[in-house]
């Protein structure tokens, strides 16, 4: 089927959700069971969509934890991929082999069309569900490549001349969560795709406006992957520093696990910041919102090596009332600009100096502090999710009529 073609009859879906464990959380949902994640999954987003608006789905993640369900007219896998966790040449191998895999699995289901996360495969691989007769389109949770820092290397740049080629020849359209990822795309295709945004959302309940800071000590949030490239080595070097030149006394408050959580509490004992940088581990709903509740600030330290789409946490971030400290890679001053105060990327002394500010300065703390309250509101809104984007593209690629009933989708999910 050409791009641009109307499909007919029935719609039937194939999309590739990401390493998430779908199977596992559809159980969840179907038995009621309460869910602990802050945010609402986006794979539940799209599958409440799919089964509302009739849609007959092929879903399926890359979890390693081999599982599968069918839930009337949906059925999702776990389905690995080879090599996973490897690098070099072994990593592309991956993606290449997987996304071969999709293609076929998609073809054997007879998709009328597929959607694929970012991440799931070189985008280049995906040309091959064209060459299968079936339309493909992209939803990115991460940004191309890092804002302001375009692919460097032999290898890279070869892959992103790939890439381009199918955004500009290939691609029947994409869908994406900051304009950062919406201006890569137009960027590469030249203009040649639809292209529609969308915001996380969460549940209406549980948030809580953060302690407004009157002196004392200013305790700041890290929620997150523990991961190098998302900054959090950078926050004890940060301490470290602060620790030295402010009067106050700052707090990291770490919610996470992850690789660099050894590293981190090596740097922790080697520079004695104890009192300085807590590490509380992952933290379901109720203890996190709990830590926002009680804290002044989010910090956002991603390093110019990660490809950030726009962090659910800044969201969480102003649904508490919190200013946000980061910088242009996490591509969030588009979406929560006026909550934010700006660092540059990778440079520890210009985040001490962004804290800094922020502790010394009532004027400017209440200023971000006050702008959170009405930029949450998209976080909120059904019509902004994840299922309208979709619902928008189907309705640009195929004859669909929109469906228009968002909140029905979030009744079961919220």
């Amino acid at each position: 089927m050409a791009r641009g073609d109307q499909v007919k009859g029935r719609l039937r879906l194939f999309t590739a959700l990401g390493p998430g464990d779908i199977v596992s959380a559809r159980r969840k949902q179907l038995s009621q069971e309460v869910i602990n994640e802050t945010s609402i999954a986006f794979s539940e987003q799209i599958l409440a969509y799919c089964y509302l608006a009739g849609i007959k789905t092929l879903a399926i993640s890359s979890n390693r934890r081999i599982d599968s369900l069918r839930d009337a007219e949906i059925t999702l896998e776990n389905k690995p991929k080879v090599f996973a966790d490897s690098g070099g040449i072994r990593f592309h191998l991956s993606q290449i082999f997987y996304g071969v895999y999709l293609a076929f699995r998609a073809r054997l289901f007879n998709a009328d069309i597929a959607i694929i996360d970012s991440g799931t495969t070189h985008y280049f691989v995906l040309t091959l569900f064209r060459l299968l007769g079936i339309p493909v389109a992209v939803n990115l949770h991460n940004v191309l490549w890092p804002c302001g820092y375009p692919p460097r290397g032999a290898i890279p740049k070869t892959i992103r001349q790939l890439n381009r080629l199918f955004f500009r020849y290939i691609a029947a359209g994409a869908v994406g969560v900051s304009p950062e990822c919406e201006r890569q795309v137009m960027t590469e295709s030249r203009g040649a795709i639809p292209f529609f945004q969308y915001r996380c959302q969460f549940r209406y309940d549980g948030f809580a406006l953060s302690r407004l800071y009157g002196g004392g000590t200013f305790r700041i949030v890290f929620a997150g992957r523990a991961e190098e490239n998302k900054g959090l080595l950078d926050i004890a070097r940060m301490a470290a520093a602060l620790r030295a030149l402010s009067s106050v006394n700052v707090v990291f408050d770490i919610c996470g696990d992850g690789p660099a959580i050894v590293d981190l509490r090596s740097m922790i004992q080697s520079d004695q910041l104890d009192n300085h940088v807590i590490i509380r581990g992952r933290l379901e709903r109720e203890a996190l919102l709990s830590v926002y509740a009680n804290a002044h600030a989010v910090i956002v330290p991603t390093r110019s090596s990660f490809t950030e789409g726009m962090p659910q946490v800044c969201a969480e971030a102003v649904l508490s009332g919190l200013p946000v400290i980061t910088s242009q890679v996490t591509n969030a001053f588009d979406v929560i600009g006026p909550a934010t105060i700006r660092a540059e990327v990778d440079d520890i002394d210009s985040y001490v100096r962004a804290i800094t500010s922020l502790v010394e300065d009532a004027t400017l703390y209440s200023r971000l502090r006050a702008a959170c309250q009405a930029l949450s509101l998209q976080f909120l809104d059904r019509a902004q999710s994840y299922p309208a984007a979709c619902d928008r593209l189907l309705q640009a690629l195929t004859d669909r009529r929109p469906f228009c009933r968002y909140d029905d989708i979030f009744g079961n999910l919220s």
